[in-house]
């Protein structure tokens, strides 16, 4: 399984990796008996298209078979995948089509059992020990923002996660806010405003998570809910996390979902509803 505390997604060793390793096995270099690789050399005739990394944001164990069966059913392919475990919670995943391939990698956030399914996609050679799989795309939305700030949205966006898009607003979703699209690493945790300082004043905004997986109220991280923090029992004033997941709609009469960026077509506070109540309902 990758280690969590890691920043890279990049899976070759380092010089200082490899001489920690041989120390660690004691070894010189007279003991190494190396294959030399040559790049327009073929060593497999396996297709490495379309091929993932997997892990599921959680520490604790979980049914394998539940899992696969559970993400085939989510992701409704048009083609086979063909799933590997390499170890505990760790496997990778190989699409037929690109239809597939896009619709897993561009979909998401996916989910299972309320817990961010985290993938990196894989070449087939990198020691998969070496990729850290910390981050998942998600859609985020920056509220009650003038349109004059317009040209500050990247920059806001950049501050709650590694910024990959933006969606000017629409006519087909109510609510007044814009939707950026952005990478979340697990190991931080979630914002719920974006500042502003304007003329030595400061302004903040609400930030909601379109299909956010489960997250603590109380310290903001994702893979347990405040129930789960510490005995699980806190007073409302400490719940500062709270409500951050998006609530939003198609408005009426509109097309929903076209050229959305693959958005929910749903009233997310209903699909994504919380299983019980919260102490602020």
């Amino acid at each position: 399984m990758p280690a969590k505390d890691g920043s890279s997604s990049s899976g070759t060793a380092s010089k200082d990796d490899i001489e920690a390793m041989m120390r660690e096995l004691g070894l010189k270099e007279d003991d190494l008996d190396d294959v030399v690789f040559e790049e327009e050399q073929p060593t497999t005739e396996v297709d490495n298209r379309w091929m993932m990394l997997v892990r599921v944001n959680t520490d604790r164990e979980f049914s394998n078979y539940w899992f696969f069966k559970n993400m085939r059913a989510a992701w409704d392919l048009a083609q086979e995948v063909k799933i590997r475990t390499l170890g505990d919670n760790l496997f990778t995943m190989k699409f037929s089509c690109l239809g597939d391939w896009d619709k897993v990698t561009q979909g998401g956030p996916w989910t299972f059992r309320g817990n961010a399914v985290l993938f990196a996609e894989y070449d087939g050679f990198t020691k998969p020990s070496t990729i850290k799989l910390n981050q998942f795309d998600i859609w985020v939305q920056i509220h009650d923002l003038p349109d004059g700030y317009k040209g500050m949205v990247k920059a806001m966006a950049s501050k709650i996660g590694e910024f990959i898009s933006m969606e000017p607003p629409s006519v087909d979703f109510a609510g007044n806010f814009f939707r950026v699209r952005v990478k979340l690493d697990v190991r931080k945790p979630l914002k719920n405003v974006a500042s502003i300082v304007r003329g030595g004043k400061r302004e903040l905004f609400l930030v909601k998570y379109e299909r956010l997986p489960d997250w603590c109220a109380v310290c903001g991280m994702l893979g347990h809910t405040y129930t789960e923090h510490g005995d699980g029992v806190h007073p409302p004033a400490s719940l500062v996390f709270k409500n951050l997941r998006a609530e939003w709609a198609i408005r009426q009469g509109s097309r929903s979902g076209r050229g959305r960026g693959r958005g929910p077509r749903y009233r997310s506070g209903k699909a994504d509803s919380w299983e019980g109540s919260w102490p602020w309902e």
